[in-house]
């Protein structure tokens, strides 16, 4: 039960009153850290890496808390071998108790999957994420390929 101090005034001062009663918690809550990064997406900026004299440009689309993943579409693109180039999706762990260590502002590693859109073949994926200010930070990701680890670092926020 909330109790309210009012003051009010009898015409030559105030005088403290004590109100009791049950206010609704829910009302005049803001949400948490948590419950705004689990609502909203995850945008990862474009990376690059290099691979055997090859580019690797990493694309991320908005990433969607959906269960205990974060979900989305990705597409590596491969210069100058472009029939090596994929798009797939990708998914990442992200139990709840992950999550709210996240929005505490902890640095997580994280690991997941991303799944090739030609012939289904899953590379696994970690890494790790570091929650800066405002929603932001730096992330990594380690992937896994037939021709070595690729890592790809950049940066990401969560907005509507």
């Amino acid at each position: 039960m909330a109790r309210t101090l009012v003051f009010l005034s009898m015409g030559i001062g105030f005088f403290p009153v004590l109100i009791s009663g049950e206010l609704d918690e829910q009302e005049g809550a803001s949400p948490s850290k948590k419950d705004v990064i689990t609502e909203r997406r995850m945008f990862v900026d474009p990376s690059s890496t290099t691979v055997a004299l090859n580019l690797v440009r990493l694309i991320v689309r908005p990433l969607t808390r959906k269960g205990e993943f974060y979900v989305g579409d990705y597409e590596l693109k491969v210069f100058p071998y472009v029939a090596k180039s994929e798009t797939g999706t990708l998914k990442l762990d992200a139990p709840d108790e992950m999550v709210r260590k996240f929005a505490e502002g902890s640095e997580l590693d994280f690991t997941g999957k991303a799944t090739n859109n030609k012939g289904g073949k899953a590379k696994l994926i970690s890494g790790t994420i570091t929650p800066s200010a405002n929603d932001k930070g730096r992330l990594t990701f380690f992937l896994g390929t037939d021709n070595g680890q690729m890592t790809f670092k950049t940066s990401y926020h969560f907005a509507e």
